[in-house]
Parts: structure tokens; C-alpha cells; sequence
């Protein structure tokens, strides 16, 4: 978060994100038939179009705060899925394997090792030639 870059460039790219962002919010109030939201929505469009063109420094501000919160809402979101991964899909598979004592690892056999044997077979100059 520190590092982040905010060099003309970028800030131009957010200006010209933003303005076309609002622009589409815009046409949206618009074909809904709520002018007014329409008009506040082109108006936020157009001063971000003209910051984009004129000063781009002006951007900076409005920039900072909405890549925190981008930050901010992108760390909220990855808990939240990781919880739904884990909670919705790792732990019933998991109890559904142990009421099925299921063991995917054998890690429950009588042998003294994990190792499993593997039967080699014999090469020929044929094996060699075409390998895949």
C-alpha cells in the first residue's frame, strides 16, 4: 500500500476508469428513467474526464482513498471466500470421508512405510526411441 504508484500516467488511466465507470451509471439512470440520477452521474463523468485532461495531480487524492479502499475491500473478500471454500466444500468432504472411514493417504497400514512398490519394466532400445 505504501508503494503505490501515482505517477501521471496512472492518474490519468483512473481519471479516464472513473469518468467512463460514471458515464455508464450515467446511461444506466438514464435508460431507467430516473433523470436525475443521470444528470448528478454526468456531471461526476465529466469533471473526471476533464481532471483526466487537464490536472491530473488533482486525481491524486480521490485516487489514494479509493485504492484503500480497494485495499481494504479486496482483504474483506478473500477471508470471506476462503471461509466459504473451507466451511462449504473442504470440511463435509472431510466429515463424509471419516463417517465413511475412507483413508485417501493409507496412513492406517500395517506395513512399517508409506513407500509403495513400483514394478519397473524392462527397457528395450525400442523405449527410446519414440518417448512420448
Amino acid at each position: 500500500m505504501e508503494k503505490l504508484n501515482s505517477d501521471k500516467r496512472t492518474l490519468r488511466k483512473f481519471g479516464m476508469t472513473m469518468g467512463v465507470a460514471f458515464l455508464v451509471i450515467s446511461c444506466l439512470f438514464f435508460f431507467r428513467h430516473k433523470y436525475a440520477g443521470a444528470m448528478y452521474s454526468l456531471i461526476i463523468s465529466c469533471i473526471f474526464f476533464m481532471m483526466r485532461m487537464a490536472l491530473p495531480t488533482f486525481l491524486k487524492p480521490v485516487y489514494m482513498i479509493w485504492m484503500r479502499f480497494a485495499f481494504i475491500l479486496g482483504w474483506i473478500n478473500t477471508r470471506i471466500v476462503l471461509v466459504i471454500i473451507f466451511y462449504l466444500i473442504f470440511t463435509p468432504v472431510g466429515l463424509f470421508m471419516r463417517l465413511l472411514r475412507i483413508d485417501l493417504l493409507e496412513r492406517k497400514k500395517k506395513e512399517g512405510t508409506c513407500w509403495k512398490k513400483k514394478d519397473t519394466p524392462k527397457f528395450s532400445p525400442l523405449n527410446y526411441e519414440r518417448r512420448f
